[in-house]
Formats: structure tokens, sequence, C-alpha cells
């Protein structure tokens, strides 16, 4: 049996704690002999996920969060390298971009003799990077994936990226289906589910994220807000549902109140199932300024929910643009999205399996599929 370790920071509630649980309990399933380390414990959603998860998946803390994620990191770096030490493992499996570092130079200051996989979350390349810390940023990422043994991407268009910007690891690169969609979300409801405080008959706009820089959610609040004012519906008869929890949510519940929409805009905060919320859109929205492969996009698309999107991970042209009712937020300002809101809601999209056939290749049984696939091949 191959003894597998999974190193994740906390289960909180976002798209990377999803999947990391679900590998661990997929790898589980399979027969391997699964750890799941957690460098924190008391994340937001770890009691939902502990409850999710296959029996068989060992679920081991190093420690108590006492600051920052970085912070917290450096400070049970110790303590990871001395369980790597005393608990021989064939596989580690670093789950995110922020982890690969720390889960490389765990292995290798514990002398462990196992395979080191990374993944990546969100864009290594990014625009908004300039100067010295681009540079520096680069030289990093140069140096850790030519130590790991296998670097997993999110698509082939993010392989084809890394591989011209780090040469030195090209072969290391390959891409992976990321466990995501259930038959849950690609059930075919009869009737579009109620949504509480939306009334019967009105067109839901929603938007799924935490409220921090990243999400970019004040953009969706001014854009919703000059939705308006092309919209020849009363506004009354829409309504901007944003779910998710997080820093900034009290300065868009402000700018909420400031532009006025407070009537039209819902943000209950997080809900651990948004699959009747997605059944229930007329229309998904993201303004992130950064993805990797968002989680919500394939669920909005098993949902057969038309979706407008930023140009904000690697293969969002890639998978959107060949979708009826999917497009790409060419100009990034509110009057232009509100405007390009305004045009989707004004289209009649019939049910089809288009959607839903996309977002079945990201299934859960895929997922843990492909991953078990690339670890028996390295």
């Amino acid at each position: 049996m191959k003894r597998i370790t999974l190193l994740h920071y906390k289960l909180d509630n976002g798209g990377i704690d999803r999947v990391a649980t679900l590998l661990a309990s997929g790898f589980a399933e399979a027969g391997y002999d699964v750890t799941l380390l957690l460098f924190c414990k008391g994340g937001s959603a770890e009691h939902i996920y502990r409850e999710q998860m296959h029996e068989n998946v060992k679920i081991i803390h190093l420690g108590e969060s006492q600051s920052t994620r970085t912070k917290d990191l450096i400070c049970l770096l110790p303590k990871a390298i001395q369980w790597l030490r005393d608990n021989p493992n064939d596989l580690l499996l670093s789950t995110c971009n922020n982890m690969n570092w720390i889960s490389l130079l765990a292995a290798k200051r514990a002398k462990s003799n196992a395979k080191v996989i990374f993944k990546t979350t969100n864009p290594i390349i990014r625009n908004s990077d300039t100067g010295l810390y681009a540079l520096l940023r680069k030289w990093g990422y140069k140096k850790a994936f030519e130590k790991a043994d296998l670097t997993l991407t999110l698509s082939e268009a993010e392989s084809r990226e890394l591989q011209l910007a780090f040469p030195s690891a090209a072969d290391k690169f390959q891409s992976v289906i990321n466990p995501y969609v259930t038959e849950q979300m690609l059930a075919i409801c009869a009737h579009k589910p109620i949504i509480p405080n939306v009334p019967k008959g009105h067109k839901i706009i929603l938007s799924i994220g935490r409220f921090e820089p990243q999400k970019n959610m004040e953009l969706l609040i001014q854009s919703f807000a000059k939705f308006q004012s092309f919209a020849k519906l009363s506004s009354k008869n829409c309504h901007l549902i944003i779910l998710g929890d997080g820093a900034l949510k009290g300065d868009c519940e402000k700018l909420v109140h400031i532009l006025g929409i407070e009537d039209h805009v819902s943000m209950p905060g997080f809900v651990p199932n948004v699959s009747d919320y997605l059944k229930a859109a007329d229309l998904y929205m993201m303004t992130s300024r950064y993805e990797g492969l968002p989680a919500v996009i394939l669920e909005a698309l098993a949902s057969n929910c038309p979706i407008l999107s930023t140009d904000c991970f690697v293969a969002a042209r890639e998978i959107l643009e060949p979708i009826t009712g999917c497009a790409i937020l060419e100009q990034e300002d509110p009057v232009s999205i509100g405007k390009m809101m305004y045009e989707a809601l004004q289209l009649s999209y019939q049910p089809s399996e288009e959607k839903r056939d996309a977002a079945r290749v990201y299934s859960i049984e895929n997922g843990i599929a492909d991953h078990i696939a690339k670890i028996k091949a390295l």
C-alpha cells in the first residue's frame, strides 16, 4: 500500500480546501494509506469536511494558527520536518500554491525519500508583478519547479505557459483534472429553486467568493448599479446575490448603500451548498483579478447557468468562449460590464447539455482517477 501525505494549511471554505479533502478521500477509497497533514487546526470549514471525509483518512494537526498564514507556516515548519522524519512516505502532495515551497523545504530538511508533487491553484505568472519582486518570484519558482518531481497544473493552457516561462523544468508540468463536479450539481431541476428574499419571477444575478481584493466584488457591485440604467425591465425585477464572507464585506455593504441599491442586493454570507442558488440564477458573474481554475465556474456550467467572467484564469477563453451563453468581459469597467449583463439577460437560453458536458469532464470521479494515473506514472 502506497503512503501518501497531503500537506495543507488549514480547512477553510475555499475551493482548494474542498479539493484537498476530495483528493484525500478519493485516494483512501482507492486503497492508499492517506494522511492529511494540516499545519493549523480550527479552519472555518473543518467540521464540515471532517464529516464528509473517508473514514480511513488520518488527519494530523501540527499546531494552532497564531498569526498570518506565512508566519504560521514558518513557525510550524520544524514540526512538519520532524513529522516527516518520523513518518516515512512514498509521496508528498502539496495541495496549493502557498504550500509548494514549504512542502519542498520540509521534505528536503527531513531528508525524505518521498516523491514531491506540487499543485498550482492560482496563476504563477501575473501581470501585476513587476520589477525586482517579479524577478525574485520567478527565480524562486524556477528553483522550486526544478527540485519537485512533478507539478500538476489546472489546464493544458497553463502547462504550456509554464513550460515557456520555466524551460529548465518543462518536463515537470502536467495538467490534471481537478475534482469539482457532483451528480447533484448536474441534476436537472423541473422548476427553479426558490431563493430566500427574492420574489418569485425576479431575475437573479449571482456571484460566489470571498470578499477580498482578489475577487474584486466592488467592481461587480458598481457594475450592477450601472446595469440598472440599461435595463428595460424595472430594476425591481432583478436581484444581485453575492455568497461568501471576508474582510471586505463591510466595505461592500457600505458601497451598496451609497449606490442606493440595497433593496436589490443580498449578501447572505457563506453557504455550504450553493447548488440551489446556481440552478436558480439567470446569470453568473465573476469579476476576479486572477484565479486558478475556479470551481464555481464549473459548478455554474453544471447548473446550465450562463456566465460572464473577466479573463482571470489561463483557461478562461478555452473553456467559456465555445459555450453558448458564456463570454469573457473584454472591458473591465462598470459601464461596459453593466451593459454586457443587460445584454446577457435579454437572451433566452433553452436547457441543453452543452454546459453540463463541459462541466462533466471535471467530475469527482474523473478528477480522482486522473490524479491517481499521474501518481502511478510518476
